[in-house]
């Protein structure tokens, strides 16, 4: 039997502590949208000062830090999820341009999507054996794509040219999908931008945000997904970029201004492994040279309800205090600050996937680089390890790489932000066979160092 657990909107009392010292939580007087104030009586408040600052591997407040979780590929078998010229809607090709992402909803059904390069969200529905026990088989592809992300609103401050789906949250019914939302002044030829087939030394002209779109499983029986826009352009923006769109002549010559290729969302946890109540999120900028003072990297977000598109805030750079104060709003109405990328040295690139290892008390960050498939761990989102080869292949072999855990879901997990490491757990990614020709791919990976989590009403999400 399905068990629930509610934990969105609960008075919550810790955030995000370090792994160098003892959490200190940063709270305001004045409650903005979205956030949660911890009560004057919460238990790291009452700590002492001296407790606060004690390294925690002294034992002296959180205890010693269990070992990082060693992830290994299981076996040297590959299994193709999904291949393009062989797996056709009809005439049609179902490319892959993005990270599958998968929830389940209120029927026990689980959902995979991704976005194809025009823009066009497809999904594959079925259960836990069907998509573990040779998916292309038994995870059945929807034909009607779920979502057009191609609008073609070729005004910049609507944040509505082209989305295609990177991060799911489900809850109470209704899925929300969080997107990259791209503007290209390519696609409309605006003069002192790079026209295509040309060699003119312009910019492309990229202005980036994350946008909301939302769907409902119509019933157990009819599983499809039709995604709109969570309210009209441009206030279907969860987070938007720190500036306006320069124009031409201030615009970067690589690279986006503004924030996209979100990771999934996933629930917080204090050091003990008790859920903190908030959910994260990474997001990645990539300007180059720097635009209006914002560095390449990582930006690490957070909610109480990522329903909510306004609720989310962005870490404020202090790793002593972790706070989340800083908005993200339009541009064009407000004046933001640029993010504080986490460990841009190591996450130079995006971070597509972050999921929590309870045993060890880690999450599990996942990415590549020039060379490889790598990860890295944390106790606290924000300080994390060196990075660790999972698959060295070159980015046309494996790229957009998730790990998904299909264990998850019926234990209070909906939107598999855990790895419970019990046989069914899969490093997914895209293959390019060769030009028009794309393939999902999955490897099954496990922890090498831990016993399985076996999941079940005693454990759960």
């Amino acid at each position: 039997m399905r068990r629930h657990q509610i934990f969105i909107g609960m008075a919550v009392t810790t955030g995000i502590a370090t792994l160098a010292a003892a959490a200190s939580v940063l709270t305001s007087d004045t409650l903005e949208p979205g956030l949660i104030k911890a009560p004057s009586s919460s238990p790291l408040e009452a700590r002492t000062s001296a407790q606060q600052s004690a390294p925690a591997s002294t034992g002296q407040s959180l205890g010693v830090a269990a070992a990082a979780p060693i992830l290994a590929l299981s076996d040297s078998e590959i299994n193709t999820f999904h291949d393009s010229e062989t797996m056709k809607c009809g005439t049609e090709k179902v490319h892959i341009d993005g990270p599958v992402r998968v929830f389940e909803d209120q029927f026990n059904v689980i959902h995979m999507t991704v976005s194809d390069p025009d823009a066009k969200g497809w999904q594959w529905t079925g259960s836990v054996t069907g998509f573990t026990n040779w998916p292309d088989k038994t995870a059945a592809l929807d034909c009607s794509p779920v979502m057009i992300g191609n609008v073609g609103n070729n005004n910049q401050s609507q944040f509505d040219q082209k989305t295609w789906i990177q991060a799911l949250y489900f809850n109470a019914g209704t899925i929300y999908g969080y997107g990259h939302g791209d503007y290209f002044g390519t696609r409309t030829s605006e003069a002192g931008c790079h026209q295509g087939g040309t060699s003119d030394g312009l910019p492309n002209c990229w202005y980036s945000s994350i946008p909301v779109w939302t769907a409902q499983p119509i019933s157990s029986a009819n599983r499809h997904l039709s995604f709109s826009k969570i309210a009209g352009a441009p206030n279907h923006v969860a987070i938007y970029p720190h500036a306006q769109y320069p124009g031409h002549s201030n615009t970067p010559a690589a690279g986006w201004i503004g924030y996209g290729t979100p990771s999934n969302i996933v629930r917080g946890r204090n050091q003990d492994g008790t859920l903190d109540g908030y959910w994260y999120m990474y997001a990645y900028s990539n300007s180059t040279p720097a635009y209006g003072g914002q560095s390449k990297g990582v930006c690490l977000f957070r909610s109480a309800d990522p329903s909510n598109k306004s609720s989310w805030r962005a870490w404020n750079g202090s790793t002593s205090a972790p706070a989340f104060t800083q908005t993200m709003g339009n541009p064009y109405t407000t004046t933001n600050q640029p993010c504080a990328p986490v460990q841009p040295a190591l996450f130079n690139t995006y971070v597509r996937s972050v999921v929590w290892h309870k045993p060890s008390k880690h999450y599990i960050a996942i990415f590549r680089d020039s060379t490889s498939v790598r990860y890295a761990t944390s106790t606290d989102l924000l300080t994390w390890s060196a990075a660790q080869t999972l698959l060295t292949s070159s980015s046309s072999d494996a790229v957009y790489p998730v790990t998904i855990d299909f264990d998850g879901g019926d234990y209070g997990d909906d939107n598999f932000d855990r790895m419970y490491d019990n046989g069914k757990t899969f490093l997914f990614y895209r293959k390019s066979v060769a030009y028009g020709h794309t393939r999902i791919t999955r490897r099954r990976i496990n922890v090498t160092n831990y016993a399985a989590d076996v999941p079940g009403s005693g454990n759960p999400g």
